[in-house]
């Protein structure tokens, strides 16, 4: 049987601020072994369906497609730095993301869809954010990485436009993953004609 490992996502293409934001985090943080990921791949996650058989695709497609013909862009903000982490451990470095209801409703809509066909969400609470790095083990929150999550120049709000959603197919190698567009979902703009 033939497997695909997919996910659903909002793509975040990093602009100019971001990247410098990123590189001071870097700056900030060179002490600590982070595995970056590159800023090619950044997006928020809205639902992984793992690795799937290739024949359940289409039906995917169809069924996210109609969840979400009446969805409408909106705007959010990439907001500052944060950690999830293990007991003292970090594990997982991230900007958060800010946004309108809209995205919680679309959430919301994407897992009532998928539910009919048998997939449940990893995480019951939907915390947006956008992954910047993963903490290699063993180290220790410190001053030095307390200091850089309240750095106010990395806090400082920045605004994107979400258009589309894309599905994405996953493939994993020694380097990284790399991501592949499987379907592009655009979002209705605003504008109306007469």
């Amino acid at each position: 049987m033939v497997v695909k490992r997919i996910f659903l996502a909002l793509p975040l293409e990093p602009v100019g601020p971001v990247i410098e934001k990123i590189k001071q985090l870097q700056k900030l943080l060179h002490d600590y072994s982070i595995k970056w990921v590159s800023i090619e791949n950044f997006h928020l996650t809205l639902f992984f369906f793992g690795e799937i058989p290739v024949q359940q695709i289409p039906v995917i497609k169809e069924l996210l497609g109609s969840s979400f013909k009446n969805s409408s862009a909106f705007t959010f903000s990439l907001t500052g730095p944060g950690i999830f982490k293990k007991g003292k451990e970090p594990r997982v470095l991230w900007f958060g993301i800010k946004a309108t209801d809209q995205l919680f409703e679309i959430k919301k809509d994407i897992d009532k869809a998928v539910a009919t066909l048998g997939f449940i969400p990893d995480n019951i609470v939907f915390r947006p954010h956008v992954t910047l790095g993963r903490f290699l083990p063993r180290q220790e929150v410190s001053s030095v990485l307390d200091n850089a999550l309240k750095d106010e120049q990395l806090r400082e709000p920045f605004l994107y436009s979400a258009s589309k959603l894309i599905l994405f197919e996953s493939k994993l190698f020694p380097t990284g993953p790399q991501y592949y567009p499987v379907e592009v979902f655009p979002l209705m703009t605003s504008s109306k004609s007469y």
